[in-house]
């Protein structure tokens, strides 16, 4: 019996002057209106990502962190890790322990069983008070306009305050949401009242006032980040904290301070540059999966190809014992090892072509020269999967920005009188002591984001990155490669069937067929399969722009979240908006 399969494509939308995409068309169009107006790409990002706070609040917003990626036009690059930190009442032992291990389920998508954590009791690291983090995006954002950018804070947060004071229309993906969400989300006071303001979710269609949430925003417009970590809505935020089981206090809001990189993760494949996150999140690991690969001919292979997939799982399940070993907020964590070619070499030599390898660590040290410490911690493992957003942003200029922010997964906390959901970004620490992402008091737990930029000849090629958990770096990576090694477009790459694995299972896209998972189950892959459907997706949504002479294309996942490109026509008067209404325009 032969049974047919969805074709799922997005639109490349094509202009000369610049772009945004971003996962609502009311905050792709807010940023490309920031460019049409002569900011940069820095400016667009900024004012997006406020907005997409507003637009998509459980996801992302003021109460949650991210990190930002940023190439000049001149070829200098930067980044800004304003991630959720642990706060300084914070500690390895804080949650208390199931005895049994948080395994996957039949059909889980997270799939490292040999990588599972412990439970936690009340999933305390990702319910609640307990498990929300110190938030950074206020900080972060304005560290970015005064780095980078030319317009003030004020004006940047001016389209997000409209929006939340103004409400808009709520497309069907929200109100779903928060249909899934309402067991956790009625469960506080400052939250309820939201989101379920007659007893059930706003309704499709319906108009999403958000009025705490701009005075808040107000706040930050007229103080600085001050109105967000000190002040009235820090001591709101710190006095909920203490009633009720959390552990931020004021002085943890106070010295919050993101990370600033005057150079971005440099590295090479086939001929391309590119440049990923440095820190504690996936942009260490996407570059051993590419560093990887490099050391194998995928070319000629066919695409989809039995063989060329078998390559690509080989070495991310590689990459991915190694991140779960090595890496975490941790003095002794190995990033400058896993990212370098010798140990890629190394890692590459112990893919055998002929059948499925186990998820075993290398030895990072040996490449060093040097024995492994006596007191390094044990592997962490694989954190839950959470709710996140991807910004990308190109200018006329030809400046760049990869943004990706997230709440994680949402703590379901809604503080009373501040209107912005709060994370649950200690669900990223191991719950426990004694591992290289167990907590650490000021720490950021390793994290699943990975904007990267690509470069060809010293010119801009293309930005991408992706929101969906753990499946993000699996997602960036396969699209790099099907662009790079099968030279697809840049969205011909990112819809296009893909896989994702981490130490166990193979997660296989329905879209290859019986015969592709007959065919890596021979080598001996245990393989699930999941067929992405249209509001349904089972892997990763990224977009990217990709840059080809003067035009910019868009590139869109066209799965799940509602993405949207849009751009404004060159000096030369080609290209012109193209954006779909989606019912989800502002109120009038």
């Amino acid at each position: 019996m032969k049974v047919s399969r969805p074709v799922l494509a997005h639109e490349e939308l094509s202009v000369t002057g610049g772009m945004v995409v971003a996962q609502h068309p009311l905050g792709a169009r807010i940023g490309a209106g920031v460019l049409e107006r002569g900011g940069n790409a820095v400016d667009a990002a900024v004012t997006t990502a406020f907005a997409m706070g507003v637009l998509q609040p459980l996801m992302n917003g003021v109460g949650g962190g991210g990190v930002m990626i940023v190439r000049h036009a001149s070829g200098e690059t930067g980044a800004i890790d304003f991630g959720m930190r642990a706060a300084s009442g914070a500690r390895p032992d804080m949650y208390e322990l199931e005895d049994q291990r948080d395994r996957p389920r039949a059909g889980d998508v997270r799939f490292s069983r040999q990588f599972a954590w412990p439970g936690v009791k009340g999933q305390a690291n990702q319910r609640g008070h307990s498990s929300v983090a110190v938030p950074g995006t206020a900080a972060g954002m304005a560290a970015a306009l005064e780095r980078w950018g030319t317009m003030s804070l004020d004006q940047a947060l001016a389209p997000a305050i409209r929006l939340a004071r103004e409400g808009f229309k709520v497309g069907h993906h929200f109100t779903l949401a928060l249909v899934a969400g309402r067991a956790l989300l009625t469960q506080y006071p400052g939250t309820a009242p939201i989101f379920y303001p007659n007893g059930g979710p706003v309704p499709v269609g319906g108009v999403f006032v958000q009025a705490d949430h701009a005075r808040t925003l107000e706040l930050i417009a007229q103080q600085g980040p001050d109105g967000f970590y000190r002040g009235e809505v820090a001591q709101r935020i710190a006095r909920d904290m203490a009633s009720n089981g959390g552990v931020i206090r004021e002085a943890d809001l106070a010295a919050y301070a993101p990370t600033r990189y005057e150079q971005a993760i440099p590295g090479t494949y086939r001929g391309f540059n590119f440049f990923a996150m440095p820190g504690p999140n996936a942009g260490t690991t996407a570059t051993e999966i590419l560093n990887i690969l490099d050391h194998h001919e995928l070319s000629g292979h066919a695409w989809g190809s039995v063989q060329a997939l078998h390559l690509v799982i080989e070495a991310i399940r590689r990459a991915a014992a190694d991140r779960f070993t090595f890496l975490g907020d941790h003095p002794e964590a190995r990033f400058d090892v896993l990212r370098s070619r010798d140990f890629a070499s190394t890692r590459a030599a112990t893919i055998n072509l002929k059948s499925a390898g186990a998820a075993v660590a290398g030895e990072p040290w040996k490449a060093l020269g040097r024995r492994k410490p006596s007191g390094f911690p044990a592997p962490s493992g694989a954190p839950p999967d959470g709710g996140t957003t991807h910004i990308t942003v190109v200018d006329r200029k030809r400046n760049a920005v990869g943004l990706t922010q997230t709440n994680m997964g949402y703590s379901g906390v809604v503080v009373p009188g501040v209107g912005v959901m709060m994370n649950n970004a200690m669900g990223w620490f191991y719950p426990g002591p004694g591992t290289v992402n167990s907590i650490v008091p000021g720490g950021r737990g390793l994290n699943n984001m990975t904007p990267m930029i690509l470069e060809r000849s010293g010119r801009l090629h293309a930005v991408l990155g992706a929101s969906g958990g753990r499946r993000i770096w699996t997602a960036v990576t396969q699209s790099i490669v099907n662009h790079i090694d099968f030279k697809m477009s840049l969205q011909a790459a990112m819809q296009a069937p893909r896989v994702h694995v981490e130490s166990d299972d193979v997660l296989l896209d329905g879209r290859f067929g019986a015969e592709v998972r007959a065919g890596l189950e021979k080598l001996g892959h245990r393989v699930t399969v999941a067929t992405p459907y249209y509001d349904r997706s089972p892997f990763s949504e990224p977009n990217g722009i990709a840059v080809r002479g003067r035009t910019l294309r868009s590139a869109i996942y066209p799965v799940a979240k509602p993405t949207f490109a849009a751009g404004y026509p060159g000096d030369d008067g080609s290209g012109a908006e193209t954006m779909l209404d989606a019912g989800l325009e502002l109120h009038p």
